[in-house]
Order: C-alpha cells, then sequence, then structure tokens
C-alpha cells in the first residue's frame, strides 16, 4: 500500500514539475514576443524599456521583493508596467494594477498583462480594462498623450498598505505558479522555502 502511495505521489510531482516548465516556457514566449512588440512596432527605445524590474516592499517589519517583466519610462516618467504570464490574464489583472501602484511615487498610471496570445491594457487609477488585444498596447506617441492628460498624485497611507498586502499574496501564490520573477522554471521544493528566507 504504502509503494502505492510513494509512486502516486511521484507521478504527481511528474505532471506538477512538467507543467511548471510548460508554463515557464509560455511565460518567457510572452515576454519575448511584448519586446518584440514594443521595440519593433510600438516605437520605444531600448533606453525606454527596462527588463525585469525587481522592487522592494517593506510591510511592518517584513521586507520582500516583487517585480514587473517591463518598466516603460517616457521623458523621465514612469508610464507603464508590463506583467506577462502563462495565461489566465483576468487573475493577473489585479496582480498588475498593484504593481503599478506600488512600484513609483506617483503610481505608475498604466499596466499591461499579456500571455502569448492576448494582451489587456489596464488604467491604474481606476484598475479598469481599457483596451484589449495587442493592438490595444499603445504606441509611443499615444502613451505620451495619455501620460500629459493623467492626473498623477501619490495613493493615500491606508492605500499603500492595502495595495502591499495584495501584492504580496499574489506573489506567495506564485510558488505554486508556472514562473519565476526571473521567467525560470521555479524547482518544486523549494519555491515556497524561498519565500520564507
Amino acid at each position: 500500500m504504502e509503494d502505492e502511495l510513494v509512486q502516486r505521489e511521484k507521478k504527481i510531482f511528474a505532471i506538477l514539475e512538467q507543467e511548471i516548465e510548460d508554463g515557464a516556457h509560455l511565460a518567457a514566449a510572452a515576454r519575448k514576443m511584448m519586446h518584440f512588440l514594443l521595440l519593433e512596432k510600438k516605437g520605444y527605445s531600448e533606453e525606454e524599456v527596462e527588463r525585469n524590474v525587481i522592487f522592494t516592499l517593506t510591510l511592518g517589519a517584513e521586507t520582500a521583493h516583487s517585480s514587473v517583466d517591463f518598466l516603460v519610462t517616457l521623458n523621465g516618467k514612469k508610464a507603464l508596467v508590463i506583467k506577462c504570464s502563462a495565461g489566465s490574464l483576468d487573475s493577473r489583472e489585479r496582480q498588475a494594477i498593484a504593481a503599478a501602484r506600488l512600484l513609483a511615487v506617483p503610481p505608475v498610471p498604466f499596466a499591461v498583462v499579456a500571455d502569448p496570445e492576448h494582451a489587456e491594457f489596464l488604467d491604474t487609477a481606476t484598475g479598469k480594462v481599457i483596451g484589449e488585444g495587442f493592438g490595444a498596447v499603445p504606441v509611443r506617441e499615444e502613451l505620451l498623450k495619455l501620460l500629459a492628460a493623467v492626473e498623477q498624485k501619490p495613493l493615500a497611507v491606508e492605500r499603500v498598505e492595502k495595495e502591499k498586502r495584495i501584492l504580496l499574496a499574489f506573489d506567495a501564490i506564485r510558488c505554486c505558479v508556472p514562473q519565476g520573477a526571473d521567467g525560470r522554471a521555479i524547482q518544486l521544493g523549494d519555491a515556497c522555502e524561498k519565500k520564507k528566507t
């Protein structure tokens, strides 16, 4: 009976490892596609597009790190954050909004969530989807106009604390999601341990 349980557990772990590997490939494909889109189709320069941006969050006595896949800065203003995933963009919208609200003061006004097949353009202030598909990702000139029209102001302290909790909850789930902040597959067994250290 014990051997049967051990075998079943091994099969489950093998399936999970394969899903993690597949998810990592999809997330990496989304990052590659988005990088090409920004530089080759949307008119941004290499200097305006920062990759794998890691930032620090402090909640009480705890310090943690979070990340976005891309940060677009125009004329010295942080304008757009992008989070890429292996799929289920609906479940990633809130994570991207929280990251945009916390990465800078005042918050980064726009965010994008993308997988290899679809993208959503989000308004950070309202949290609403304002465009769907890769065509909705604004070209440089359009983002400059949007940036000029938006009123940027810091979040209230209470709102900042709530956003930190939301983002850290999403990041904690990442140990069960098939991607890491650096785009590489997470190894089963040590992913959650890394979160604890």
